[in-house]
């Protein structure tokens, strides 16, 4: 046998060949198959994405609704604690909420909440209200004056869930849950 037929076929560690002579030169990608490669990343990219944004704000109204509720837990429990008259305020038209100490006029816990979500509307035992300010009050023995806030992402009102958090008027717990509409 001649030196040239007995050429080493060099093979690495994961089996692949490393020298085959069947194709000389192809060591990479043509421009074409890059380009269609990024093209059809692009197309499930554009199609994944409005799914996952309106995943993050459904996530975010969500959290709000929580948190805001987690507020008026709050509010109820250091009213007893305190053994005095605690409010939740909130302002429908700033988008923000706080709770305050009337007979101390200390104001606490304030917060706004985040712009992609907005406070809907306030439904209390007499008043429904859309905008302005409105006032729940916990008292020491646990109860309040109840009423329902209503939470909506502000990014696409007519298709948004609506959050609902019902506070209850004798025992004065908040609870949340989602309105179909």
């Amino acid at each position: 046998m001649r030196k040239e037929e007995k050429e080493l076929t060099w093979t690495s560690s994961v089996g692949k060949t490393l020298n085959n002579p069947r194709y000389p030169g192809k060591n990479g990608f043509t421009l074409l198959e890059l380009v269609l490669v990024l093209f059809l990343m692009g197309l499930i990219a554009g199609l994944v994405l409005p799914f996952v944004v309106s995943t993050l704000d459904r996530v975010k109204l969500q959290s709000e609704a929580r948190q805001m509720a987690s507020a008026l837990q709050f509010a109820r429990s250091e009213a007893i604690t305190r053994k005095t008259l605690l409010t939740f305020n909130a302002n429908i038209d700033e988008n923000q909420y706080w709770l305050a100490i009337p007979k101390d006029k200390e104001v606490t816990q304030s917060k706004t909440l985040d712009e992609s979500v907005k406070i809907k509307e306030y439904q209390g035992s007499e008043e429904t209200l859309s905008d302005g300010t409105f006032k729940i009050n916990f008292y020491p023995r646990g109860n309040s004056s109840a009423g329902t806030i209503h939470l909506q992402s502000s990014i696409n009102e007519n298709e948004a869930p609506v959050y609902a958090i019902t506070i209850d008027p004798i025992t004065g717990k908040p609870r949340v849950e989602l309105l179909e509409e």
